[in-house]
């Protein structure tokens, strides 16, 4: 009994799932709710236990979990395929920064790809699709005009969901002292950092005590052209448009516990008519690694 554990295989399909489609402006309303379309999540969960140590005094176990999941769009609708990618590969329906397509993961970001900065002006710079007029193929070509890039440049810019994610840890016990530290991780996965994207944006109102990152001190200027953070230009909405450069990693490693204790010995507590008594110290989220600080 000083290992044990359980291997989890799950194939969970969700029918006519409940979905929030927009309609136009006019309508008086921004979206209405309806069932359509499949999805599939499939994947593998893992638990394991182990005392390394079990003696009368000092007992020393460590613990681990993961889960390896995918996610499938199986099945949508002809009709609500009314959507093309600007590459002209998929069809199916653009939801925010999502595009949701048969055989794809339903949380595919779906964004424009940014081309870093004009070197001589200092402005962002996309990549867009054109028809080449002498071939009739597209071609991919960059503009600094957002409007263009964001209407005829997005692209699969990768998936939220995580490659692995779960927990470890260990915990130590000897004379009535315990000790404990548990982690949680992820690995893989995308997530957008709108919160830094906030901060990366040019001046736009007269009101004071808005938060700008540091990373806007190696801006674009005459002097500071070996760069790809555009300039600060007053009024400039779209240096910090939505692209795949605020797309983060979504790795981490959090500590998410931390305790120490110590249980009194009974031939102390029941003097004061006590069965147990534990004083202990514990610590939650103590530390955090991530692609973002």
């Amino acid at each position: 009994d000083r290992l044990s554990g359980n291997i989890d295989f799950f194939n969970r399909k969700t029918s006519d799932m409940l979905f929030s489609l927009p309609v136009p402006v006019e309508a008086g309303y921004n979206s209405y709710y309806t069932n359509i379309g499949d999805m599939a999540n499939r994947g593998v969960e893992l638990e394991l236990y182990a005392d390394i140590v079990r003696t009368k005094d000092l007992v020393w176990s460590v613990n681990l979990n993961m889960t390896h999941y995918r996610n499938t769009l199986l099945r949508l609708p002809d009709e609500y395929k009314t959507n093309t990618t600007s590459d002209g590969k998929m069809t199916g329906l653009l939801d925010g920064n999502y595009f949701r397509s048969e055989g794809e993961s339903f949380f595919s970001f779906y964004l424009p790809t940014y081309a870093g900065i004009d070197q001589a002006t200092g402005q962002s710079m996309w990549y867009t699709y054109s028809t080449n007029a002498e071939t009739d193929e597209l071609q991919r070509t960059t503009t600094t005009n957002y409007s263009e890039a964001s209407s005829n440049g997005r692209e699969i810019q990768g998936d939220a969901t995580p490659d692995l994610y779960g927990g470890f840890g260990t915990s130590l016990s000897w004379k009535g002292l315990d000790f404990s530290v548990n982690f949680t991780y992820q690995l893989g996965g995308l997530v957008y950092d709108s919160g830094y994207a906030r901060f990366m944006g040019s001046p736009t109102g007269t009101s004071t005590g808005f938060t700008y990152h540091r990373d806007l001190w190696n801006s674009w200027t005459p002097t500071n052209t070996n760069t790809d953070i555009p300039r600060m230009s007053y009024g400039d909405t779209y240096s910090n448009a939505a692209s795949d450069r605020f797309l983060t990693s979504a790795s981490y490693l959090n500590i998410q516990n931390i305790t120490l204790g110590y249980t009194l010995p009974q031939h102390i507590t029941r003097k004061f008519l006590v069965d147990s008594f534990r004083i202990y110290l514990t610590c939650d989220n103590l530390w955090y690694w991530s692609a973002r600080q």
